[in-house]
């Protein structure tokens, strides 16, 4: 039987250096992910596009709202083949295609931010191809609604202009980081027979950043500068401490805040590298629901459970009541 596992993420989608993702909910972001006319086209035999995305409330009826957006993720395509084998003819010119359409399924938590990610057939779209796809529709809907506070306001005495409007409302960018397991770092980082470099890119965060995360100070500096990329690197020829960098490691990108990619040499003498990506904590889900409300419910509850373990490090999801209140109202 096929094993399905969840992987889970930081969507960090921010609207230049003071908005986050709940600031434009309703206007940009839920309708980025409902609105069924957006396609990406990846040449010209792939299209990415969610289906049948829905906003969501979890909570009990009295509780503070846990808003989600839970959807598929669908990748159409259409498969070629140029030749078969026969037993008895061997290799035989047969050309032949079959249109294929792979899909995950997705929960973004409003409250806190977080990704959960659900390859539900073989050849899903990965979670890169998701990001990817996420950033140019939430830019299509921003474009989208410039261009309707532009027309809007157009005939006013003193009508803005769209390069004002842009400056107002800044184009949204979008970051997807892997929340990783502290076991999963250290099987990859034991494979090192000498760790030469560690890079540590630093992420400018949704508002849920702790007092105590390791790059901190580096960040601070990095938004005092203005800075739209900084990274710390550790490097050595003669190898890093491995048990202190899976500490390092586990403290950087435990709460997806951080990229971190790593390299150097295995015991084989072959160069070895990876990243986030490449520790990512997933999760089995057993006995998977066919209904959607009872696959989000299932979705949710291992996250929590992650995270009341301490598996995963992520705000509550009551985090931001007071901005969520508002999103219960589109319902």
């Amino acid at each position: 039987m096929r094993q399905h596992n969840a992987t889970f993420a930081n969507f960090i989608c921010r609207f230049g250096d003071d908005k986050v993702l709940l600031d434009y909910a309703k206007r940009i972001v839920i309708p980025a992910f409902t609105k069924d006319t957006y396609v990406r086209s990846y040449g010209k035999k792939t299209h990415y596009h969610f289906y049948e995305t829905e906003l969501m409330n979890l909570a009990e009826d009295n509780d503070d709202p846990i808003m989600v957006l839970a959807g598929r993720f669908v990748k159409q395509t259409e498969l070629t083949r140029t030749q078969i084998y026969d037993d008895e003819k061997g290799l035989v010119q047969d050309e032949a295609s079959l249109l294929s359409a792979p899909s995950a399924f997705f929960v973004l938590i409003l409250n806190n931010h977080r990704l959960i990610y659900f390859p539900e057939t073989p050849h899903a779209p990965d979670i890169n191809a998701f990001r990817v796809t996420a950033q140019q529709f939430l830019r299509q809907r921003h474009k989208e609604y410039i261009d309707r506070r532009y027309e809007k306001t157009r005939n006013d005495g003193e009508p803005p202009t769209k390069k004002s409007l842009y400056e107002e409302h800044p184009r949204p960018s979008l970051e997807v980081v892997p929340l990783t397991g502290k076991a999963d770092i250290a099987t990859f980082m034991r494979r090192f027979e000498k760790l030469k470099k560690i890079n540590f890119r630093v992420v400018k965060p949704n508002d849920d950043i702790h007092a105590g995360d390791i790059l901190g100070q580096v960040r601070d500096l990095s938004d005092a500068l203005g800075s739209t990329n900084t990274k710390v690197t550790a490097s050595s020829g003669d190898g890093l401490d491995i048990p202190a960098a899976i500490e390092a490691v586990t403290e950087a990108t435990g709460s997806g805040n951080q990229d971190v990619s790593v390299s150097g040499v295995d015991t084989n003498g072959n160069a070895l590298s990876g990243n986030n990506e490449h520790f990512r904590l997933s999760a089995e889900i057993e006995s998977v629901p066919l209904v959607k409300a009872s696959l989000v419910k299932r979705l949710v509850d291992k996250f929590s459970q992650l995270r009341s373990a301490g598996s995963i490090n992520a705000p509550k999801a009551d985090a931001n009541a007071t901005k969520v209140m508002k999103l219960k109202k589109l319902l």
